[in-house]
């Protein structure tokens, strides 16, 4: 069912270029015809020049091509059947390409309306699944899933192939043609019944590309720490027993794949020796044997391309189904935000009772209120897993609460809508990484027709323009993938400059100093000063130095808001923030 599915979804999406590939094969296989039609007349040609006891079928087709003005000859005989073999050969070569065309209009559709879904759902469409499934979803299954359909194609091209062929040795000889494909079906029908095996065969190979590409991801992305702890050959050896379970699984498929019409080659000689012996026995003429013989001829090698083509479509199903699963979980995970523009915050930003749990779990957040006043500089602290970063990520509007609300001037987040929110903020995490493009490039991806003042000014703002016109090409330098060529420091503070040029009217910094040095931190921190004149901005913080100017201090434990204040008002309450200032300046005197 899922097959036919998929095949209907296809010539809903594509009915012209189905419907022209179908007419070409059509017309590819009325050539044919021709040319098994014309072997007759060759050889009542040769045998019987002046045609004297020739078949009827030749002096029919004797008079049909005089009436073309071609002379009913041998030599015109031969002209008709070279003719229609290179018509043939010509509409062939069109018909692939038009498979082709319609094998990659159907992969970029499928690889972008995914893309678009994966991009469309919450944030824990992507932390609940593995990347390596989702990388070999657009590395492997979606190319699957294009060869599928190109043998869907040729598949319904081999039907109407078939159905012709088949119309020739009928309208020859009945019986000898019924006595044929009596043994063909016998002998295609094992190799039709291979549907299970292939299925089989095809989910292990989704499944074993699926482990390799995510040791491959891993291990490129957290090639520091594989590096950093020596475990080089552990990293191989895990590479290498993956690659050999994916390649046993592949060789099986692929092996079967192609075994099916070489096998079918000398089953078919049965196919053809029958109509010989059959024709003999009907005492069909010479000519008109050899026009069935030939028939039957082109259309032993068709049934074995038709059960091959069969079985191939059978293997892409785990493909498809391992694509059709991951797009129904994202549109079950999709954003649901409303349709209501962001028109930006006048008053304040407000947290009403606001919980959020992943399914399953303990509450991250529980019963949160706060409020946030345009303009402000607001900071979230407490201790690691007391929620600060899942608060980043509501405010993001990445995750929707399981209670209470966000609300900006008392309309709650979910009803804007959630792109035209989000290009109003910015925002950088703990571990920001940058693209591996220039430093403007950087940049014009977070506000696309930045000018060269924006890019320097929001450069400026974020302490970074020192360090950049240092580099060799400037502006123009390639960071390398997530920034690499650049240290901590610099990596936080060109996300930071990313994060403002786009002059947000709310800016997020989730732990923006937690992993730096004394330096990066207080360039950060100045920064965060300059910046914080300008826009609303949340910080959440683990270094207590990062906000000591902010206006507003929320402290949380275990989900919950245990105190708040100014950061002074704080530090002599003698409460749980008191504590924490304590401690790390314990930490500070302990380093120095």
């Amino acid at each position: 069912m899922k097959s036919l599915r998929f095949v209907g979804e296809l010539f809903s999406k594509y009915p012209r270029l189905l419907a022209a590939a179908a007419a070409l094969w059509t017309l590819v296989s009325l050539a044919d015809a021709v040319t098994i039609l014309a072997v007759a007349p060759v050889v009542d040609f040769l045998v019987h020049p002046d045609l004297a006891g020739a078949s009827g079928m030749t002096l029919a087709f004797a008079r049909g091509i005089e009436a073309c003005g071609l002379p009913p000859t041998l030599g015109g005989a031969l002209a008709v059947f070279v003719g229609f073999s290179f018509l043939s050969a010509g509409l062939q070569v069109l018909g692939r390409h038009l498979i082709l065309r319609a094998k990659y209009a159907v992969l970029k559709d499928l690889m972008v309306s995914i893309f678009g879904d994966f991009f469309a759902a919450r944030w824990q469409f992507f932390t609940a699944g593995s990347q390596g499934t989702l990388l070999n979803t657009f590395n492997r299954e979606l190319s699957v899933v294009g060869d599928a359909f190109a043998a869907m194609a040729l598949f319904a091209a081999n039907l109407i192939k078939l159905a012709l062929y088949l119309a020739v040795p009928l309208w020859l000889s009945w019986k000898v043609a019924l006595a044929s494909f009596g043994a063909a079906a016998v002998f295609a029908a094992p190799f039709l019944l291979l549907g299970r095996l292939n299925y089989r065969l095809g989910r292990d190979n989704t499944a074993t590309a699926n482990r390799l590409n995510a040791i491959l991801h891993e291990n490129l992305s957290l090639a520091k720490i594989v590096l950093g702890f020596g475990n080089q050959r552990q990293a191989v050896r895990a590479l290498d027993e993956s690659f050999e379970a994916h390649r046993t699984a592949t060789l099986k498929s692929q092996t079967l794949d192609m075994a099916i019409p070489i096998l079918y080659q000398p089953l078919g000689l049965g196919v053809l020796i029958l109509p010989l012996l059959a024709a003999q026995r009907f005492g069909v003429p010479l000519a008109e044997s050899a026009a069935l013989f030939y028939s039957l001829f082109k259309i032993v090698p068709v049934i074995g391309q038709l059960a091959a083509q069969k079985n191939s479509f059978v293997n892409f199903l785990p493909s498809y189904e391992q694509i059709q699963t991951l797009r129904a979980r994202a549109k079950e995970l999709s954003q649901a935000g409303g349709g209501r523009p962001f028109p930006g915050l006048t008053r304040e930003i407000s947290l009403d009772g606001l919980s959020f749990a992943y399914p399953g779990q303990p509450p991250v957040l529980d019963g949160l209120s706060l409020k946030i006043p345009r303009g402000s500089m607001v900071a979230v602290v407490g201790e690691s897993g007391a929620g600060k970063s899942t608060l980043a990520d509501l405010l993001l509007g990445l995750n929707e609460p399981t209670g209470g609300r966000i609300a900006f001037d008392g309309v709650a987040l979910g009803e804007f809508d959630s792109t035209s929110y989000r290009r109003r903020v910015g925002f950088v995490p703990q571990d920001p990484a940058l693209f591996n493009l220039s430093v403007r490039d950087n940049l014009v991806w977070a506000h696309e027709g930045a000018t060269e003042a924006e890019i320097k000014d929001a450069c400026r703002l974020a302490n970074a323009a020192e360090f950049i016109e240092r580099l060799p090409q400037g502006y123009d330098t390639v960071l390398g993938d997530r920034g690499v060529r650049l240290s901590g420091g610099q990596v936080q503070r060109l996300a930071l400059a990313r994060a403002i040029i786009r002059k947000p009217e709310l800016l997020i910094l989730d732990e923006a100093t937690s992993a730096l040095d004394t330096q990066s931190e207080r360039l950060i921190q100045q920064a965060i000063d300059t910046i914080a004149k300008q826009t609303t901005m949340v910080v959440i913080a683990h270094r207590l130095s990062t906000i000591a100017n902010a206006d507003m201090v929320f402290v949380l434990r275990r989900g919950r808001l245990v105190e708040q204040g100014p950061y002074a008002a704080l530090v002599a309450a003698g409460g749980p923030f008191q504590q924490m200032a304590k401690l790390q300046a314990l930490q500070a005197s302990e380093k120095a």
